[in-house]
């Protein structure tokens, strides 16, 4: 995501950010918080632009500042991130030396730890003395997808920042302009607010084949040419791979569900499954509105009972039982 786009997917942060610095309000550190996807890191670069730009507009994004840190070349922005999924206190020290050092430009001193919640014991107690007696004119940019574990030491100690979800139209515009196909990217943008998450969902090799999976199921069931079970049965063993794979199969279901039932209502635009529009109305032609809806009951039912010890072979016959039931 262009660095231009924060201010449409954040702009609550980015004003908060933006008057603060005029205002000469800015805190010594922040923690950027919010989900997986949210692009708190982008924001902490574009934080450390707002900082140290040169240009008439802050931040100008074509400065000579600006492109390095864009380019992470700056002297003056310190990044940390975890090391086999830790933060450790070497790191800290190493930080602390170099904050240490005379600038060797001027202008502000920004350090970025990602994913803070990864920070170590004896790195955290070294971080929070930093913290407490930071350098003149620097700034601590932490980020987390889990506050919950971060040490309340810490949080104390900063300003936090709360990042809100991604519009679902952000992720799927994000996804095209990655290169994903209009209709791939529109349905995973319905399956998750982050773009993070959603890039790794359309590059899972299994994907298109849960994806078509999913469709056959409801092609054979306004088609009435089959049985749905049997078709499951003989092509379903990816699905019970692993529980990762059974979610994804579900949410599928459920988003396909719910583009029955806002046809049924008359809710065309609110349809993800575009291209199966003739499935979409036999079957609602079929079937009640209670009915359908009886039906998403039972598959939010089967997605909040996969994390137990049921037996999903079972559970999924049920499932396809009650859809083929005419």
């Amino acid at each position: 995501m262009a660095f231009d786009k924060i201010k449409e997917t954040q702009p609550k942060v980015v004003q908060l950010l933006t008057n603060s610095l005029k205002k000469d309000r800015l805190s010594h550190a922040y923690l950027f918080e919010g989900e997986r996807g949210t692009k708190k890191y982008e924001t902490a670069l574009y934080f450390a632009q707002m900082l140290l730009c040169t240009g008439e507009e802050v931040p100008c994004l074509n400065c000579h500042n600006c492109r390095r840190i864009k380019n992470k070349t700056h002297p003056n922005v310190y990044v940390i991130e975890p090391i086999k999924n830790s933060i450790r206190k070497q790191q800290i020290i190493d930080l602390q030396k170099e904050f240490s050092k005379t600038r060797v430009e001027p202008g502000p001193k920004i350090y970025i730890i990602r994913n803070i919640e990864k920070i170590n014991i004896s790195a955290a107690n070294s971080l929070l003395k930093f913290l407490e007696e930071p350098y003149p004119d620097t700034y601590a940019i932490l980020t987390t997808a889990n506050i919950n574990k971060i040490l309340p030491t810490i949080i104390s100690r900063s300003q936090v920042v709360q990042f809100s979800s991604l519009n679902k139209m952000i992720v799927e515009e994000e996804l095209i302009e990655s290169g994903y196909p209009s209709s791939t990217s529109r349905i995973v943008s319905n399956l998750t607010n982050s773009i993070t998450d959603a890039v790794e969902i359309a590059n899972n090799e299994y994907f298109l084949e849960i994806l078509d999976l999913s469709k056959d199921l409801f092609n054979i069931m306004a088609a009435n040419d089959e049985s749905i079970i049997i078709y499951f049965e003989e092509n379903s063993s990816i699905i019970y791979q692993d529980k990762t794979m059974s979610k994804l199969f579900l949410s599928l279901l459920i988003i396909y569900q719910k583009d029955i039932i806002n046809y049924k209502i008359n809710d065309i635009g609110n349809i993800v499954f575009k291209d199966e529009m003739d499935t979409i109305r036999n079957i609602a032609t079929i079937k009640t509105k209670n009915r359908l809806i009886e039906e998403l009951e039972k598959m939010l039912s089967l997605t909040a009972r996969l994390n137990s010890y049921i037996n999903e072979r079972l559970a999924y016959d049920n499932l396809l039982l009650s859809l083929e039931r005419r």
